[in-house]
């Protein structure tokens, strides 16, 4: 028998009530909470291709304060425009692009450099030894959902490796490791067991430590998680920390500061220039981010971390 939905939560048994709304009662609800805008074609225009929901969260910043925290007041602010709210909503549309660019290459050298040095010592099919990692459970649980995602796959080189051969059952180390997300590829560095593996990526990423290593790709999962769905990453609290690295105290925003301001974009930002740098040091993606950063005011720049002078620190400062 189904349980009332309220109780699945844990919450207040409440029944939701709210209905959809029309375009044009979108709008009108919105000017009634004395948002402005100079053309009422192109606000339709947005929400219908944007969307209410999603666009809500770009104009929170310009609601008046509830006294209840836990509640929104939905009353903006004098000379909330519709306007300013697509500004931001494109800004964050444009910063996806350059952190997905950023962890692309690093997800990619990452997978790369595990597999050839796991490959080179272990063998071609050494991720299908348990003795090389240290959770033998963890490592059959991540084995076995390889086998399961493969199974089906049309890719190429999958449906070549299974026509051709019968042993072993799954690709090489190196085909495989093309069909692990970020989350995944994390979850097998860390559960390896040689430590000199480990090295191998973090020198070729310039890292100080294994441990720095996997925090930071543990860190940079709910991140490329956001951007591979298209969420914002503007002024969201992510729930990872990345790691303090000494030689980037004058860098980094501190673990402890206060208002979350090291789960904020900032740090990331910060760490993945320094990957992608040790990755590609004659790119342009910090020139190119700094330039599209310099198109917010000081306060929206403050919502994702960013300190008052970030412009003076390394590496922005780096022209």
């Amino acid at each position: 028998m189904l349980k009332p939905a309220g109780l699945f939560f844990g919450g207040i048994n409440m029944q939701y009530d709210k209905q959809p709304l029309s375009i044009e009662e979108q709008v009108r609800r919105l000017k009634n909470r004395g948002m402005t805008c100079e053309n009422e074609e192109r606000f339709k225009h947005y929400l219908a291709h944007i969307g209410y929901y999603r666009l809500s969260a770009y104009w929170l910043p310009f609601e008046h304060p509830s006294e209840d925290s836990s509640a929104r007041n939905h009353v903006f602010l004098p000379e909330t425009s519709f306007e300013n709210v697509l500004r931001l909503y494109i800004f964050d549309r444009k910063l996806r692009l350059f952190v997905m660019d950023a962890i692309e290459r690093i997800e990619v050298a990452v997978r790369t450099q595990w597999a050839n040095a796991m490959s080179l010592k272990y063998g071609a099919h050494s991720h299908m030894d348990p003795g090389l990692f240290k959770d033998p459970w963890q490592h059959a649980r991540d084995l076995g959902k390889i086998t399961a995602d493969l199974e089906d796959s049309k890719e190429a080189f999958i449906v070549h490796y299974r026509k051709k051969y019968s042993q072993p059952f799954l690709p090489p180390i190196w085909a495989v490791v093309e069909t692990m997300s970020l989350g995944t590829l994390s979850r097998w560095i860390k559960n390896t067991k040689d430590n000199e593996v480990k090295k191998e990526i973090m020198n070729g990423l310039r890292l100080p430590t294994i441990e720095v290593l996997e925090s930071i790709l543990h860190g940079f999962t709910p991140v490329r998680n956001v951007c591979a769905h298209h969420g914002r990453l503007w002024n969201r609290r992510f729930p990872i920390v990345l790691p303090r690295i000494k030689r980037f105290d004058s860098r980094m925003v501190p673990i402890d500061a206060p208002n979350h301001q090291a789960r904020l974009m900032f740090n990331f930002l910060v760490v993945m220039e320094h990957l992608k740098n040790a990755i590609n040091p004659t790119g342009q993606w910090r020139q190119d981010l700094v330039k599209h950063l310099d198109s917010m005011q000081t306060q929206e720049l403050n919502a994702m971390g960013f300190p008052k002078n970030w412009k003076a620190m390394q590496p922005w400062n780096a022209q």
